[in-house]
């Protein structure tokens, strides 16, 4: 029978314990990112020999990414499953996480109050009937980025101030690009229904016939915050 592999020995550390290393450990430690920046637990994995200190450090941090991932995707099904609710006007009881739920309200209140288009809308609107494709051409203009859309449950909703004739204004492509690459199509949409004090507190919405001034306005928000 082959020999079954050794199981790596696994300890958890708190931060208090940490606290106890000695002092160029414990920078190393804070460069990480713990234990008083933010991260609670610890743990220390043995490893036999170099090589398998790197697959374990390696499958770690995929791990690491794995479960950041998990947690997003949660979060989100929780704040579309709270839309759902506010939007039939019903109430959520036993709320777990504020946030999720102000950030539930929120959506709810943008997909009454802003205008949007489904990619569907769109279709009928270049084509005069629906045709083979109905996604076509809003799915591809929102892959070349030319316009954007925010989604709920299955659906995409292009919000309509993006168009003109049912074709998507320049402008939006311009501001898109200048806008911060991590933004999620939300938080798009929520710049530019927000006052902005760049724009004299107008909504982005309601400037994009100011182009260099709404351009000027995406540029500020990649510039690193001071104080």
């Amino acid at each position: 029978m082959a020999e079954q592999p050794e199981t790596a020995p696994v300890l958890e550390l708190t931060p208090d314990e940490i606290e106890r290393f000695p002092k160029h450990l414990r920078e190393k430690i804070r460069a990480a990112g713990g234990p008083r920046g933010g991260l609670r637990r610890w743990v220390l994995i043995g490893a036999g020999s170099g090589q398998d200190a790197t697959v374990i450090r390696t499958t770690a941090r995929a791990v690491g990414r794995i479960v950041g991932q998990r947690r997003r995707n949660m979060t989100e099904r929780n704040i579309e499953a709270l839309v759902d609710l506010y939007l039939e006007g019903q109430e959520r009881v036993d709320v777990d996480r504020d946030l999720d739920q102000d950030n539930a309200e929120l959506r709810a209140r943008y997909l009454r109050e802003v205008p949007t288009y489904t990619a569907a809308d769109i279709h009928q609107l270049m084509h005069g009937s629906r045709l083979s494709n109905p996604s076509e051409p809003a799915s591809r203009w929102n892959r070349e980025k030319r316009v954007f859309a925010v989604r709920h449950g299955r659906a995409r909703y292009f919000p309509r101030f993006q168009f003109a004739d049912g074709h998507p204004l320049p402008v939006i492509k311009k501001v898109l690009k200048r806008l911060p690459d991590d933004m999620t199509p939300w938080q798009i949409a929520f710049w530019f229904w927000s006052g902005n004090g760049w724009l004299d507190g107008r909504p982005p919405e309601e400037a994009l016939g100011d182009e260099e001034e709404i351009l000027n306005a995406a540029d500020c928000l990649r510039e690193p915050a001071v104080g």
